[in-house]
């Protein structure tokens, strides 16, 4: 139904690994394909930027969309499960309104413990009755749009007045960690990229922050530092030149490059929008206002 929803026929590259450096070349390159997609799909905000994601340090068994792909190293057909569960862990840090940050990181442990659990035994149920190698289990929080599942809400569960807010990077740094931690103990079969995303169009929270101008996208950057992946889904407005563009893409790379972790870009310069103006894609990916882009070159 998702998948009906939205048709999502996706897409990714790779510029850069922390092994080969950024190849800039594919960096221009890219700032002008998202260009060129978002006039493709003019009539719809610019929607196929929507299914266009640009990577350093591509995982190759990451089941999640945009970027999902089975790399060299996996088998022919395998099962990778997404497991997502950003409503259940705010539910549960909403049981220990007083509790310290200890608590607050063992909570986070269980809780990704038991979510963790449960894809690996759906996992392998449906490799058996498939008769499909089983993969991996990607403990991701990824957020939608449907009030309750949010990222952004988490990190106000743990402390913030609003995502985006000083504290934010370090809440999702936390965050991040206790999730990767609680699910290697729940699976040896855990991969993919396994943390907390931070779509702004796919993410209540998140929409709200950007609206209220608390959550830029220079923050959003340095949250990228931390999270599973980076600037994703991030409305800008439709005159963003292809240059501009590209310096996000370097941006990211380098932060992916040098930390050795998976950075990535999925911004979308939507057709005749300027900043503060919204788009709406409707299904899993949401809507957002549009954001500023620095105006020099």
């Amino acid at each position: 139904q998702a998948l009906a929803e939205t048709e999502l026929v996706c897409s990714s590259v790779n510029v850069a690994s922390t092994k080969a450096g950024i190849n800039m070349d594919a960096v221009r390159l890219m700032g002008q394909a998202i260009k060129k997609t978002a006039e493709l799909t003019k009539e719809r905000d610019g929607l196929g930027c929507a299914k266009l994601v640009v990577f350093c340090n591509a995982v190759e068994d990451n089941p999640f969309m945009a970027g999902a792909f089975h790399g060299p190293g996996e088998p022919e057909s395998v099962i990778n499960v997404g497991v997502s569960g950003p409503g259940v862990v705010r539910c549960a840090l909403k049981k220990i309104p007083n509790g310290n940050l200890t608590d607050v990181a063992d909570t986070i442990k269980k809780t990704a413990f038991k979510i963790t659990r449960l894809g690996q035994l759906i996992a392998s149920e449906a490799s058996r009755r498939l008769d499909v190698p089983f993969g991996i289990v990607d403990l991701s929080l990824a957020p939608t749009p449907a009030v309750g599942d949010s990222v952004a809400h988490i990190l106000e569960e743990i402390g913030l007045e609003q995502c985006g807010a000083h504290g934010t990077t370090a809440a999702l740094a936390l965050l991040n960690d206790a999730v990767k931690k609680g699910g290697t103990m729940a699976s040896s079969h855990v991969g993919g990229l396994s943390g907390a995303f931070i779509p702004v169009t796919e993410d209540a929270g998140m929409i709200d922050a950007a609206r209220a101008g608390t959550l830029k996208i220079e923050k959003l950057e340095a949250m990228t530092a931390v999270c599973s992946v980076g600037l994703d889904m991030i409305a800008i407005p439709g005159d963003t030149p292809a240059t501009t563009i590209s310096g996000i893409i370097a941006d990211e790379a380098a932060i992916g490059m040098i930390n050795t972790k998976t950075t990535a870009v999925r911004v979308i310069p939507a057709p005749g929008c300027k900043v503060g103006d919204t788009v709406e894609f409707g299904g899993l990916l949401g809507s957002a206002p549009v954001q500023a882009v620095h105006p020099y070159s």
